[in-house]
């Protein structure tokens, strides 16, 4: 099945990018390894038939739901992952990664209208490290803006219109400006676009007799000149990024009513017609509830060489930051997390977690339970909170903080604070001071330990090994 295809006289039609003029010229194609690596084919039967984006997870590809209807043009909200396959053409070649899930929208209903035309494919395994990644643009200004369009699909021109018979899919790009939300469209009596959530643009040639917006609504903009794109059949659900993020998902293109506008008077990517992207700041809630729902198994999660962003969610989840200042969650059940190079963020959050932070300066938060941290290399923040933590900072100067909050009456449940060493620090949190410190040595096996505890409310707020009253005692700051 290839993407949803409206009968040849129909105003609606779902659609890629073409170029302006020539579409093979090198300022449209795009080479692998230059920012557009995560602009990703997929399709039937091992076909390139629409286009995604890899999000910010490395597992999850955002594009339309129109692309997964039935052959009659229905819905199809339960598509079998088994019959679809990701390519990403990356420096190293061309690699597929087969389909594990497919969330649909739920509201999709593959009417006139393309309303909640968005769905989300989560791959079998974790893309390359050297695909980009994306995050979604959820502020609401996009209408003004100029945007970067990225797809494959079938080739054409502005004067020309699409070419039905290319067989050479390839990724290009080309800039359009968002003039209006899709609901403008609504004074057409068979169209219902929900309002805002569309993003609609035209085709322009520079000449205002093609200015579709211009002419039929008074929103006049000639255009981007040889910069300027349209979106052809082949290849739907190609990202509109503004500012890296992605705003825009192709859905749809329509012809004017007044025919004199469309230079071919054909509903065929030529100067002079509309164009319709989804509006994925409408879908931000969505889409975060979709990737929490598909990562509720046991994951291996890994980042890129940039900054990440990933959550465990539920399951006994592996996840690796690789290089980049990455934020990391856990989330439910037992993770193991490593933030790899760089200065990380790390949460265990629920469950018995590992945390890693790998070389940089790292923050490590247990969350509740039993957690081990460890933060190698660096300048590391260490914080047990709840439960009975291990706490080892390795090499560098780092901040173990004993909390009010996790404090503890059974020793038993302390957390325990491995290597302290000279340079290292203890963070007192609610106001305690060293004079509210009550310090206990503690002989185990012939070696000197200090149990720290709170005289104030005599609980126990930690205890460290290896270490001395007099090596200790000059070491607390107040956070």
């Amino acid at each position: 099945m290839t993407e949803s295809s409206f009968s040849s006289d129909s105003r609606r039609r779902s659609r890629i990018v073409v170029s302006t003029n020539n579409p093979n010229e090198p300022r449209s194609l795009i080479q692998p390894g230059t920012g557009f690596d995560g602009v990703v084919a997929w399709g039937m039967n091992g076909e390139i038939d629409c286009t995604g984006s890899l999000l910010y997870t490395g597992r999850h590809i955002l594009t339309v739901a129109h692309c997964f209807n039935n052959i009659d043009d229905t819905p199809n909200l339960n598509p079998n992952p088994s019959d679809y396959t990701v390519f990403l053409d990356l420096p190293t070649g061309r690699i597929s990664i087969p389909a594990k899930q497919i969330f649909v929208h739920p509201n999709w209903r593959s009417d006139y209208d393309n309303n909640s035309d968005i769905a989300i494919i989560e791959l079998s395994q974790t893309a390359p490290i050297e695909a980009d990644r994306y995050q979604i643009y959820t502020q609401f200004n996009e209408v003004g803006q100029v945007f970067e369009k990225v797809g494959y699909g079938t080739s054409g021109t502005g004067w020309t219109g699409e070419n039905f018979n290319d067989v050479n899919l390839i990724k290009r790009k080309g800039k359009n400006r968002y003039d209006a939300f899709s609901d403008i469209f609504n004074d057409d009596p068979q169209s219902n676009i929900v309002l805002g959530s569309q993003l609609a643009y035209d085709f322009d040639s520079g000449s205002f007799f093609n200015d579709a917006f211009g002419v039929e609504y008074g929103i006049v903009d000639l255009g981007l000149g040889f910069e300027e794109v349209g979106i052809s059949g082949g290849d739907s659900g190609a990202p509109a990024f503004i500012d890296g993020k992605i705003a825009g998902l192709s859905s749809f293109g329509q012809s004017p009513f007044d025919p004199t506008v469309d230079v071919t008077n054909e509903n065929d990517t030529s100067f002079g017609e509309f164009f319709s992207d989804t509006r994925v700041s409408v879908y931000s809630t969505w889409i975060e509830e979709t990737i929490a729902l598909s990562n509720s198994e046991e994951d291996l999660i890994q980042g890129s060489p940039e900054s990440d962003l990933l959550n465990g969610n539920q399951g006994n989840d592996q996840i690796e930051g690789f290089s980049g200042e990455d934020t990391l969650f856990g989330g439910r059940d037992n993770d193991t997390i490593n933030g790899g190079n760089d200065d990380d963020l790390i949460y265990g959050n629920r469950g018995n977690d590992y945390l890693e932070g790998g070389s940089g300066n790292d923050s490590l938060f247990g969350g509740q339970e039993d957690d081990i941290l460890n933060g190698a290399e660096g300048q590391d923040t260490l914080s047990g909170d709840r439960g009975r933590d291990i706490l080892t900072g390795g090499n560098g100067d780092d901040l173990f903080i004993l909390s009010t909050q996790s404090a503890v009456s059974d020793i038993v449940q302390a957390d325990i604070i491995t290597d302290f060493s000279l340079g290292d620090r203890i963070g007192l949190t609610a106001g305690l001071t060293v004079e509210s410190l009550s310090l206990e040595a503690v002989d185990l096996a012939g070696t000197s330990n200090i149990l720290i505890r709170n005289s104030l409310e005599n609980t126990v707020l930690g205890f460290v090994q290896n270490i001395t009253e007099d090596q200790l005692s000059e070491s607390f700051i107040s956070i």
